[in-house]
């Protein structure tokens, strides 16, 4: 039997579209090479071969083996042949519906449409080169993988945008097409600009981003966000647009395009000049002087480059196709309602902030809302690259969470603590989660909102269990190393979660967990207030598409994954404290069977006192709901462990520049063998000095929450942050000619002398806030040559929107107790 063909001539622009641009009775195209082979000769002459030839598209526009994948001797070309073939056919269909006028045909192909030029964004050198430049290393088999991944990333915005559609017919210059067709431009980003520096190009979801593809020689679509073609000089081009996201569900009208502009040759020219500019090195046309507009006029950059705009911009007066709100009624009676810009809700009105003032002063508070100083946070950080400022932050929006919380259990109208576990109601349970939702609700963008990375702060991410009986020493405790700390809200967002099991359309299964998760808030408001804690929702709880994704991967990683009897000691204590505090909950004729099954023999006496022993102890327990339990009939009660998953973790670790650090082993496991760490575990790192260091010390820590809040206003125990921000600059620092040996040294060095210093300063902290309770920490060190980084993360950070972010995460702390130290109850006996 004869083997199939393999394809290695893969073409990245099909032959198909090509042949749209054919305007007269030659089959073949003029095909120019912007950048030409040269040979030396052996006269030491240099020959450079033609730049223009006349080809066939067969024969243009492809490259070999670009898509193909190899294990070992074999060759596979499935990519060519069944992914792209199959965009392909449906694409071509597509691309002549819009290039025709039949809104039905259009209507059946419109999805089609898109999927295709989202695919061609992507599969020319150009995308890829792009793709690459996101991820630490691709293999071949890699790239493939993730140019599927990320193959419909700009879908939903182009759905939302301004669809025109130009023609050249009345022209006699036609369109050109080029080696990556799907062009962007932005008029406020020249060429010479780094934000278009090959293989950029600025994104999609900037406002003055406008998205340019040529259907074919007399038709090219122009896609143009909706802020923007409203008020074209009164938008921040380089700000996001409203809403700009990479996944998601959106309506929009089909029928809607604007097609009412016959360009003159002057216009076409300029976008051919535009078509040109943006491509890497081929292009082809069916006249050879349409591949040079240069020749009619069009040449200085920086004075012209702006002026293609006025060509692309889509009439004023056919804006009214587009925009407006969307509601569709259901049979059930449900209704949909959705936004010019996507968005299913009109919660984020209500979260946007008072314009700041267009002058701040160094003292003043950041407009960002993070609560430290403008000099110290936003100031000489261009817009586009610090958090929003028209928005209410993760800060700000915690802290009103925190005061409706205290507000609606009666915190601040003289009830106690007592009081709320003895009074807790449904309807609390349910206005708190309902507060929650409105903060947050499901059109929220996490990574836009995060903190950027600020070589002024060293940030780590806190992986492990959230809660109020390790909170203390998990968390708190580590801002006397840190300057900052982020950590997962145990509070769940109702917006996404089946009304069985929602805090909102069933409260009462979540009284004893809110009790827990309103201890957390409570005791971490002091850090939020003051910016060092940074409580962050789990985008999951409100992103269905992220939640996809994140979930396929854990589930994928996690296939083979077992923990360990020891790595389940903490969750298990933890959860035996459960079931007693659950146990003592019972009514007193329940408890009474308990204690007779297991002593028969108890008397009468006994087994009374034994009862109000049980019952005294609950009442002593903060944590413990004074109400009887749930009647398991009526749904139960539910107990949630919260913690940020390794993906998670390494997310919001490389959107905000921070390290990694846990108390937990098992997460420690995985993040040095689920990650690129993996590939490192047997080289000598050359962080040895620095990590032996490390771990022949031992670190103080205060379990008291006042105390620790006391020593940072202080200003005390400084020097050691100032070393371990240090530490995480130079492990972000790629300088190849650095002696990072001699690096680790130096911060060896360092570290010591500034242990010697922070213990003489603990012995000078105040314990005038309570009584204190001094633990001492061991910490593992690791700092793999890569950091730590997963493709799967690197996908989920090209689609957030965010564009600095780490490649990597530098390093990660493990820390755990010295002699045996007990953390579980840590915050019990301070």
């Amino acid at each position: 039997m004869n083997k199939a063909k393999i394809t290695r001539q893969n073409h990245y622009v099909p032959i198909w579209y090509q042949r749209g641009f054919i305007r007269g009775p030659k089959s073949t195209l003029q095909y120019l090479d912007l950048n030409p082979p040269t040979t030396e000769l052996p006269s030491g002459e240099f020959f450079v071969e033609k730049e223009l030839l006349v080809r066939s598209p067969k024969l243009c526009f492809r490259e070999k083996d670009l898509y193909t994948t190899r294990f070992g001797r074999t060759l596979n070309d499935e990519i060519e042949k069944f992914l792209f073939g199959k965009i392909d056919a449906s694409g071509a269909t597509a691309v002549r519906a819009f290039a025709g006028n039949d809104p039905q045909i259009i209507h059946q192909n419109f999805r089609f449409f898109f999927d295709f030029l989202n695919a061609q964004k992507l599969r020319t050198p150009k995308g890829l080169d792009w793709i690459r430049t996101r991820f630490p290393s691709l293999t071949q088999v890699d790239l493939m993988v993730e140019m599927q991944h990320l193959r419909q990333m700009h879908c939903t915005m182009w759905y939302e945008s301004v669809r025109e559609i130009v023609s050249a017919e009345e022209s006699d210059v036609k369109f050109i097409v080029t080696d990556h067709p799907v062009t962007v431009y932005n008029s406020a980003c020249d060429p010479a600009s780094s934000i278009c520096k090959y293989p950029e190009d600025p994104s999609i979801g900037l406002n003055g981003t406008q998205t340019v593809f040529a259907l074919d020689a007399e038709h090219c679509l122009i896609l143009t966000n909706l802020e923007f073609a409203r008020d074209p000089t009164g938008v921040d081009l380089l700000a996001p647009r409203q809403n700009a996201r990479y996944s998601g569900h959106t309506l929009t009208r089909t029928d809607a395009m604007i097609r009412t502009r016959m360009l003159t040759p002057d216009e076409v020219v300029s976008i051919n000049f535009l078509l040109k500019a943006r491509s890497r090195q081929y292009l082809a046309a069916y006249e050879e002087e349409w591949l040079f507009p240069e020749r009619y006029g069009v040449s200085a950059w920086n004075t012209q480059w702006k002026d293609i705009g006025t060509v692309l911009l889509p009439p004023s007066d056919l804006l009214w196709h587009f925009g407006g709100e969307i509601y569709i009624g259901h049979k059930d009676g449900s209704t949909h309602y959705q936004d010019a810009f996507g968005r299913t809700d009109t919660t984020y009105k209500l979260l946007k902030k008072k314009a700041s003032p267009k002058a701040l002063g160094p003292n003043d508070s950041c407009g960002c809302g993070s609560g430290r100083k403008y000099k110290k946070c936003c100031d000489g950080i261009r817009i586009e690259e610090r958090p929003p400022w028209h928005v209410y932050s993760i800060r700000d929006r915690n802290l009103m969470f925190c005061n409706a919380v205290v507000d609606i259990l009666g915190l601040n109208k003289g009830k106690t603590w007592e009081h709320v576990r003895r009074e807790l109601s449904n309807d609390q349970v349910k206005r708190i989660h309902e507060m929650l939702e409105i903060l947050w609700p499901k059109d929220t963008n996490i990574a836009d909102l995060l903190a950027r990375p600020d070589k002024r702060v060293f940030r780590a991410v806190y992986m492990g269990l959230v809660d109020p009986r390790t909170i203390a020493v998990s968390v708190i405790s580590s801002l006397a190393y840190f300057d900052e700390i982020v950590v997962v809200n145990p509070f769940p967002n109702p917006v996404s979660i089946d009304p069985k099991f929602s805090p909102t359309r069933s409260p009462a299964q979540h009284k004893s967990q809110m009790l827990k998760n309103v201890s957390v808030l409570l005791t971490l408001q002091p850090f939020i207030d003051a910016g060092t804690v940074h409580l962050v929702p789990d985008p999951m709880d409100f992103d269905a598409d992220l939640r996809r994704a994140m979930m396929a991967m854990i589930k994928e990683r996690t296939a083979n994954w077992q923990l360990t009897n020891k790595e389940m000691e903490h969750g298990l204590a933890l959860a035996r404290d459960d079931g007693k505090r659950t146990i003592l909950r019972l009514p007193k004729d329940q408890l009474r069977r308990i204690v007779l099954e297991s002593q028969p023999d108890i008397g009468t006496e006994l087994l009374e006192r034994t009862i109000d022993y049980m019952k005294e102890e609950l009442v002593q327990d903060p944590l413990a709901l004074l109400q009887p339990i749930q009647d398991p009939t009526g749904g139960g009660e539910l107990q949630v462990f919260r913690s940020m998953n390794l993906e998670l973790a390494m997310f919001i670790a490389q959107l905000t520049g921070a390290t990694i650090y846990t108390d937990d082993p098992s997460f420690w496991r995985q993040l040095h063998k689920h990650t690129s760490a993996a590939s490192n575990a047997a080289q000598r790192s050359r962080w040895t000095p620095l990590i032996e260091k490390i771990e022949s010390l031992t670190f103080a820590i205060e379990a008291n929450p006042l105390i620790n809040l006391e020593t940072r206003h202080s200003g005390k125990l400084g020097r050691i942050r100032r070393v371990f921000r240090r530490m995480l600059n130079a492990a972000l620092t790629h300088d190849e000619n650095a002696d990072m040996e001699e690096i680790a040294e130096q911060l060896a060095g360092s570290l010591e002398r500034a242990g010697v210093r922070t213990s003489i300063e603990w012995d000078t902290c105040t314990t005038t806030t309570g009584p204190s309770n001094r633990l001492r920490r061991l910490i593992t060190f690791s700092a793999p040559d890569t950091g730590f980084h997963m493709n799967s993360v690197h996908r989920l950070l090209i689609t957030s929107g965010r564009t600095n972010y780490i490649q990597s995460v530098p390093i990660a702390l493990l820390l755990a107790f010295d002699s045996g130290q007990d953390e579980l109850f840590a915050q019990k006996s301070a």
